[in-house]
């Protein structure tokens, strides 16, 4: 299981690196903590407040001069954000961040933020699993099989003659074989999900109705920090359940393959010792230490970001729940 995990860190390391890579490594907020008055995207004429903007990445020197006169409760306007310009900046800016930001804006303006979050996630959430449910069931598939790999893997352990790793090769093939797994299927899957959790996380930030909206009474501006300070409850509470949903979501296959397994009365102590000798919690660690560097993370980040990943969460978990399912009774049949 460390191998698979150490494997599929690598890949999504080097998709990381590109894709920053691509977007020039930009963030939409500036040392204050605060948006870009010039990262701002707006489907119409707004106008902002001096307060609730950073102007540090202005670059025309008279017009940053005349920000920095204005006072407090002042306003800066804004005009609408056309693709041409977005484009301008860059690919990533025109093809997925910027129609996100759009979606969510005229959603918002019709209901309010948090609808506006929710149903741009949802709607993005089924076109990429339009596009790589097989893979994402490979991939769920592949979790699920670990026991039996590093059985596998124990077998040829300290064997590196070249007859024996033919033998390991076969037997792995014959098993994703078994399941009908595709290894580099979860390679698509993160190609795929990381520009797009990347574009989301920008059209989140820099869409003008997020910054200036609410979400059932919770200006999404606020930070989980802020809302710890002065003990506002709804701010805790989207805090809290984005950390669990996180956890959750990330956990949910192991359980699932327990609870389908003691369902089963399947015997896998074989299985399960090998895996503790190869692998003793490093797989929970890693997984636990992951959660918890996000959760630090996300104190000092608009609340806007806890409420975006806590629909992804739970998002995820029901899809985890049904391709679970789904899986389980093609097997059956």
């Amino acid at each position: 299981m460390s191998d698979f995990l150490r494997r599929k860190s690598k890949i999504l390391f080097i998709c990381f690196f590109v894709l920053l890579t691509c977007t020039a490594c930009s963030t939409p907020r500036g040392k204050d903590g605060k948006v870009k008055v010039d990262q701002i995207i707006s489907s119409e004429t707004i106008q902002v407040k001096r307060k609730d903007v950073s102007i540090d990445s202005v670059s025309d020197p008279k017009l940053k001069t005349q920000y920095q006169k204005l006072d407090p409760n002042d306003t800066i306007t804004i005009k609408p954000t056309t693709f041409s310009q977005a484009f301008s900046t860059g690919w990533f800016d025109g093809l997925i961040v910027w129609p996100m930001a759009m979606l969510i804006n005229k959603i918002s303006a019709a209901t309010d933020a948090g609808i506006g979050i929710i149903i741009t996630t949802l709607l993005v959430q089924m076109i990429v699993f339009a596009l790589t449910g097989k893979s994402q069931m490979s991939s769920q598939r592949m979790q699920e099989i670990q026991p039996e790999l590093t059985k596998i893997q124990n077998k040829y352990k300290g064997k590196t003659d070249q007859e024996s790793q033919m033998k390991m090769y076969q037997e792995t093939q014959a098993l994703y074989a078994k399941y009908d797994i595709h290894p580099f299927g979860s390679m698509l899957v993160m190609f795929l999900q990381l520009p797009i959790m990347m574009g989301m996380y920008y059209a989140t930030m820099r869409a003008y109705e997020v910054l200036v909206g609410y979400a059932f009474g919770m200006r999404l501006s606020t930070t989980p920090m802020y809302a710890i300070q002065h003990l506002m409850i709804g701010g805790i509470i989207v805090y809290a359940l984005m950390v669990v949903s996180q956890l959750v979501s990330t956990m949910l296959p192991q359980w699932l393959k327990k609870w389908q397994d003691k369902k089963d009365n399947v015997k896998k102590h074989s299985y399960r010792e090998s895996e503790k000798q190869n692998d003793p919690m490093n797989m929970n660690m890693y997984m636990y230490m992951m959660v918890i560097i996000f959760a630090f993370m996300y104190l000092s980040w608009p609340l806007a970001m806890s409420y975006y990943w806590m629909i992804c969460s739970i998002i995820r978990i029901v899809q985890q729940y049904v391709m679970h399912r789904v899986m389980h009774r093609a097997e059956a049949k």
